[in-house]
């Protein structure tokens, strides 16, 4: 691509716009979504709404397009990869003629996010497109914060699990890591729980969901919740030594 057409293409944007509550985007989040032109929100099949949209909404300007990126909530490489591709595309296609994009995602941008994927797939449609990476609070460390409580202090060790397959595999993370983040644990609460009272750690943990949100739930009684529907946007926070 010529020079020429990088100078006159627009920038792309990764705004990670925290856990929920919209008081805790950036001043740099805010100041991005008041001036892009195009302001793109994932959305999967069952969502009435993207949660994205609804923590962000404040802040986008009304003069700007919004643009939906299907984010399917499935596993399927090749499918996720087509979607990938086809919002790329999209988001290429407004680069190309000038103006600027802005990719929104909740928690931090660089972490668990698609946005890193469609990052990628637009550098490689535009090399050397300008792009910037804004980040934003993440649900665990909101979580933290809303306790009052250390995620990990002196030379204690931190793991950050995204949705595990395997509960049983918990008993080796443990083994080697003093705090543990849970997320997505929706899908396999109950065998979770199973494991942490195996190993004597069910009292020393929270499970907390949708935080930052007015429906912000929180609960240290884990047996309570088996059996029930949990929230998608859920954690446990695990503490060894205990809260």
């Amino acid at each position: 691509m010529s020079e020429q057409m990088l100078a006159n293409c627009g920038k792309f944007f990764g705004v990670g716009v925290g856990p929920g509550d919209p008081s805790l985007l950036t001043i740099r989040a805010a100041e991005v979504l008041k001036q892009v032109d195009v302001v793109c929100i994932p959305r999967s099949r069952a969502e009435n709404d993207s949660v994205a949209m609804k923590v962000a909404s404040a802040y986008i300007a009304k003069t700007a397009e919004i643009m939906e990126v299907l984010t399917p909530m499935v596993r399927d490489a090749e499918t996720l990869e087509a979607e990938w591709q086809r919002g790329a595309e999209k988001i290429a296609k407004y680069l190309l003629s000038g103006k600027n994009v802005a990719f929104i995602t909740i928690g931090d941008a660089m972490l668990f996010s698609t946005y890193t994927y469609l990052m990628k797939k637009v550098r490689e449609i535009i090399p050397g497109v300008a792009v910037e990476s804004i980040p934003g609070v993440t649900s665990f460390s909101a979580a933290a914060a809303y306790l009052n409580e250390a995620l990990a202090e002196g030379s204690e060790k931190l793991a950050i699990i995204p949705a595990i397959d395997d509960p049983e595999q918990l008993r080796e993370i443990f083994a080697q890591f003093s705090n543990v983040v849970l997320m997505k644990v929706a899908g396999k609460y109950d065998q979770i729980v199973n494991v942490l009272a195996e190993l004597g750690l069910k009292d020393n943990a929270v499970y907390m969901s949708r935080i930052g949100y007015p429906e912000q739930f929180v609960s240290f009684d884990l047996d309570s919740l088996r059996g029930t529907k949990l929230d998608y946007l859920s954690l446990l926070l695990v503490k060894r030594e205990g809260f």
